[in-house]
């Protein structure tokens, strides 16, 4: 036993020295010189470059192509945009929260433009970028909560809907309150006016059609609603007496505007599941008046018939931003950042 302790005791000296650096128990100290212009580095992390953008690239249209754009229709068309962009005027906003989840909308009206701060405050712009007005119709509780607004015009009236499940309707040339009311669930949608009729979609996947004149409702389609909210607004569009919309399942449908009647509905994901509806993200849909196209995040691009609801054709590339109908042509950029020119009519890249 006592053994033992003595070579115990003789390790445990032995680990202090080595262990020490002013031991000097083992070696003599030395201070190693690295040449570093010797160095040869193996492995750099490269920077990404902000300006790999191609200025120099154009796209050539026809001189005589039509401009033919369509807000009801969701169809942007082109701009011949040639201004000088030296001289800009800006507005600072407080910094929103969840705005990327929203997407809202700028709504112009002639020569003046409409948008919203952080506490919900709708300010008109005239075309210097001027303000013409700014009202707030929310209580101090409400503008903590960073409402997002939608927008809606029709006449002098201009119906909003928002992330608190609050809708309203304003004079756009005063920005008075007409009428307010509160409902079951918040709203995430464009907006589209009819007939008096103000459409749009909430939360739980029902269209709802309420009165400009008064807010009472009037119809609601019910769709198949997701576990989760959704992570993107919704889009609509009008066509004659038939509403056009997608959910956040990815189901196409087309209502009767009078009646609220369910016309057709097109499924578009074949597996409707948790993971699945939770994180697909659909563009929004656009319309020529004779066919639906709409992409999305599961590598779908797609055209369906506007009377039927039957698939024309499908092409397999991902995509978020709503398309673009020039002439005869599909334009988009899929989500890897290629620009895709399509034949609208068989789906031909």
């Amino acid at each position: 036993m006592n053994k033992r302790y003595f070579y115990l005791v003789i390790f445990l000296f032995l680990l202090d020295c080595s262990l020490n650096p002013n031991s000097k128990f083992w070696t003599n100290e030395k201070k190693i010189l690295v040449d570093k212009s010797s160095t040869t580095v193996l492995l750099k992390k490269e920077k990404q470059s902000l300006s790999e953008f191609n200025q120099n690239f154009k796209i050539s249209i026809p001189k005589n192509l039509r401009k033919d754009s369509n807000q009801q229709l969701n169809n942007d068309g082109f701009i011949d945009f040639d201004v000088n962009l030296e001289k800009m005027s800006k507005y600072n906003f407080k910094t929103i929260k969840s705005f990327s989840n929203f997407e809202p909308e700028i709504l112009i009206d002639d020569n003046h433009l409409f948008y919203f701060d952080s506490n919900g405050s709708i300010i008109k712009f005239d075309n210097n970028s001027n303000i013409v007005w700014k009202q707030n119709h929310y209580s101090k509780q409400d503008k903590k909560l960073q409402p997002i607004l939608f927008f809606g015009k029709s006449g002098d009236d201009l119906f909003i809907a928002d992330s608190l499940a609050n809708y309203y309707v304003i004079n756009k040339n005063t920005g008075d309150l007409k009428w307010k009311k509160k409902h079951s669930s918040s709203f995430n949608s464009q907006i589209k006016i009819s007939q008096n009729k103000a459409l749009v979609i909430d939360m739980e996947n029902q269209l709802r059609c309420f009165s400009l004149e008064t807010g009472e409702l009037i119809w609601s389609v019910k769709t198949q609603k997701s576990l989760l909210r959704s992570q993107k607004k919704q889009s609509l569009i009008l066509n004659n007496e038939q509403i056009f919309f997608s959910n956040s399942i990815g189901d196409v449908t087309a209502v009767n505007i009078s009646s609220g009647k369910i016309i057709w509905q097109t499924p578009t994901q074949s597996n409707v599941s948790f993971g699945n509806t939770y994180f697909l993200k659909l563009s929004d849909i656009v319309s020529d008046k004779e066919s639906i196209f709409v992409s999305n995040n599961n590598s779908q691009f797609l055209s369906i018939d506007l009377l039927s609801g039957a698939i024309n054709w499908k092409q397999d590339f991902s995509s978020e931003l709503r398309p673009a109908i020039i002439g005869n042509y599909l334009i988009t950029i899929s989500d890897n950042g290629l620009l895709i020119v399509m034949n609208k009519e068989t789906g031909q890249i």
